[in-house]
């Protein structure tokens, strides 16, 4: 045979994908048919008391049309606003308005309610309807759906229809109630404004009395001109006295040079300074000849030149006199010209009060006027005022419930059901942690399934054996050929069945000829001999007595098996320190002894985790069996033991799952296969949905019962 390393997995490795299997899912509902059907089943009942033991309730539904902006006098817009905003605030809140404590109290006024059945006793019957009613608004519509739902068939059309009128109603009297505040409102605003322009006309005359002037045009014009006439003259007189003070000014500075003459201009509109101006001119001609025939200092030169200095002297006084008339004129039109200027100022002050006067009393009466234009189309349009809310459709009585709907409760508890019951069992398959498939070996462990045994009952005697015969064929693979052949069984946990596949696998490995020994190695709670059943009575002395006595020898203590070629060594009395004896080197040559005289040594162990008796054996043993109680081994512990004997340097061959279901969905492949080899017949693959899920050995032989036990 080919010889494998044990170490090397036959099967996928650990977090290699695999593909979601549909089928496996169906077997697994399958399984847990009864409980879906159970859940499903419950539900199913408590719909149908509420189905048939539930008030039926009625409904019947009114449509109203709603107008944002009704045909109301005075631009009444019940929307506040033409914006969009504003009006989808409007619609918003119509639902509010029409399921109002006013619009149902008036129902119930109205319909006399309170005497009622369903209302007798309530503190409010108003909230009562309002709990019975529901408003829908159309979608991209002005439309409201008013619906009453009751118990009571032949009454809620009518309710339904009283809402609908109730609350048109309401609109119609809200829109009656802000005309009449809008009438009151405006007549008193009218009285107040009529007050107000009565006392500004009385101001407006008590200012044109003030002023003096009952034509303020043409008082301005007056003044405009007769400001225009004092400036022009001021600048006249202003020039002139500038002339007249530069010749003084001359004159002046020629007096004060001894001798001195000067030319004075001619021209001057005054007849006597012009004739004195002219006698000064010809002295000055006479002066100049005399001056030409005789010296300065001649008697006649001396006198003309006297005459022409006097001459100048009286003229310089005129001119001084006429510049200090200037002078005076000059003043005298700057004050009448601040005085003008001063009346203009108050009466442009004066002005502007009358004319903001009439302004406000314009404004007054033009207000007053739009006032009484109202007025006088409310008085018109107060006859034509109609409700914005017109009913479309009146409610029809019903012509069933509408709860409980029968058919489609049920429908949904069944869904409801299904949906709990699957859901259930789903989130159980991923929540439990049991060892439950191969999968989980084989892809989470990286480990070889060496076997999957079934339960072991009269019914399972051929797969039982099957699965114990393939688990013969792994290990002589993983043993190359029987040069690995010293086994330990262990397990994670207690109770998971080691001794059992111990006692059944040395019976296999020896029906096919191979000398085999088992040995009880488990010194705390042996059940290997009960399980293998040996000929000869020996069972109080065993191993723990051989390792006590350095003087026996081994074959003293070998005991002969059920079948040949099988042979047994039990535990012998229970020590109190099983890990020091298994440390001892006897028992180490004993291993040694055995792997030669035997083709198969095979040691049955206590638990590997909570006991370190098997982690010692592990050591001495070429290949490590660990087995796995299907839905009741916890992954992590079989991680846990898998990683604890990697790390002891121990070569774990693989794992059998063991008691496994023979109608379980994991567990169908291998029977199905079994079933056809031995039948040449393949089963119904949900046979046993049906009740034909065990399948009966008669007629086809009888196969003798392994071996069984929970250690």
């Amino acid at each position: 045979m080919p010889g494998n390393d044990a170490s090397i997995p036959l099967s996928p490795q650990a977090g290699e994908p695999q593909e979601l299997d549909l089928l496996k899912w169906l077997h697994v509902l399958a399984e847990h048919r009864w409980f879906i059907a159970g859940v499903t089943g419950a539900v199913v009942i408590v719909a149908a008391l509420y189905v048939f033991l539930a008030t039926p309730l009625y409904s019947a539904t009114a449509t109203v049309y709603v107008q944002s902006q009704g045909r109301q006098p005075l631009g009444y817009n019940p929307t506040g606003s033409g914006s969009w905003m504003e009006e989808q605030k409007f619609y918003n809140s119509q639902e509010a308005i029409i399921r109002s404590e006013e619009v149902m109290q008036e129902v119930v006024d109205r319909l006399g309610l309170q005497n009622h059945p369903g209302f007798i006793g309530a503190k409010d019957p108003a909230q009562v309807l309002m709990g019975m009613v529901k408003v829908e608004n159309v979608r991209d519509s002005a439309l409201y759906k008013i619906t009453v739902t009751a118990p009571y068939r032949k009454d809620v059309a009518r309710w339904a229809n009283a809402v609908a009128e109730a609350y048109r109603d309401k609109t119609l009297r809200d829109a009656v109630e802000y005309l009449g505040k809008a009438n009151e409102l405006m007549l008193a605003e009218a009285r107040r404004m009529q007050e107000e322009y009565i006392q500004q006309q009385a101001k407006m005359a008590n200012s044109l009395q003030a002023s003096g002037s009952y034509f303020p045009q043409n008082q301005k014009d007056i003044l405009d001109k007769r400001i225009e006439a004092l400036e022009l003259k001021l600048n006249e007189v202003t020039v002139k006295e500038s002339e007249v003070g530069a010749l003084v000014n001359q004159l002046r500075s020629a007096s004060a040079v001894s001798g001195q003459l000067v030319d004075i201009p001619g021209g001057p509109e005054d007849p006597s300074l012009q004739a004195m101006v002219t006698q000064y001119n010809q002295l000055r001609q006479e002066l100049a000849k005399l001056s030409v025939r005789f010296t300065p200092k001649y008697p006649e030169v001396q006198d003309l030149r006297a005459r022409v200095q006097k001459q100048a002297q009286l003229i310089l006084g005129t001119y001084e006199n006429q510049l200090a008339a200037l002078r005076a004129e000059e003043q005298d039109l700057r004050d009448q010209l601040a005085q003008v200027k001063k009346q203009g100022l108050a009466f442009v002050e004066g002005a502007s009060r009358e004319e903001a006067l009439s302004s406000s009393g314009s404004a007054i009466k033009k207000y007053m006027d739009l006032l009484y234009d109202k007025m006088r189309e409310l008085n018109v349009s107060s006859s034509l005022l109609s409700s914005n809310v017109r009913i479309v459709d009146h409610a029809l009585p019903p012509g069933g419930p509408i709860k409980p709907n029968k058919r489609m409760t049920l429908l949904m508890a069944l869904m409801l059901g299904l949906m709990l019951s699957v859901g259930s069992v789903v989130g159980y398959q991923y929540l439990d942690t049991s060892v439950k498939s191969v999968e989980d070996i084989e892809e989470r462990l990286g480990l070889n399934l060496l076997s999957m045994v079934p339960a072991l009952t009269e019914e399972t005697l051929r797969p039982g054996t099957e699965a114990f015969q393939t688990l013969r064929t792994a290990l002589i693979y993983a043993s190359q050929n029987q040069q690995n052949n010293v086994i330990l069984v262990t397990s994670a946990a207690p109770r998971e069945g080691k001794t059992t596949v111990v006692a059944n696998l040395a019976k296999v490995l020896a029906a096919t000829g191979d000398r085999v020994i088992a040995l009880d190695c488990d010194l705390r709670r042996p059940a290997l001999a009960r399980a293998i059943k040996p000929s000869d009575d020996g069972r109080s002395k065993g191993l723990t007595n051989y390792l006590a006595t350095r003087e026996s020898r081994i074959e003293d203590f070998i005991q002969n098996g059920p079948h040949p070629n099988l042979f047994f060594i039990a535990s012998g009395p229970l020590p109190p320190n099983p890990p020091e004896l298994f440390s001892m080197k006897r028992f180490q040559g004993l291993i040694q002894e055995l792997r030669k005289a035997y083709q198969w040594v095979l040691l049955d162990s206590p638990p590997c985790l909570s006991i370190t008796d098997a982690q010692i054996l592990a050591g001495m043993a070429e290949l490590v069996v660990l087995t796995a109680k299907y839905r009741k081994t916890k992954m992590p512990l079989l991680e846990r033991a898998t990683l604890n004997l990697t790390r002891l340097g121990a070569k774990v061959a693989g794992v059998v799952l063991n008691g496994v279901e023979t109608h379980s969905s994991y567990y169908y492949d291998y029977y199905s296969s079994h079933h056809y080899y031995t039948t040449g017949t393949e089963p119904k693959r949900f046979s046993w949905l049906f009740g034909g899920g065990r399948q009966s050995t008669k007629g086809k032989g009888k196969a003798k019962r392994p071996a069984g036990g929970e250690n």
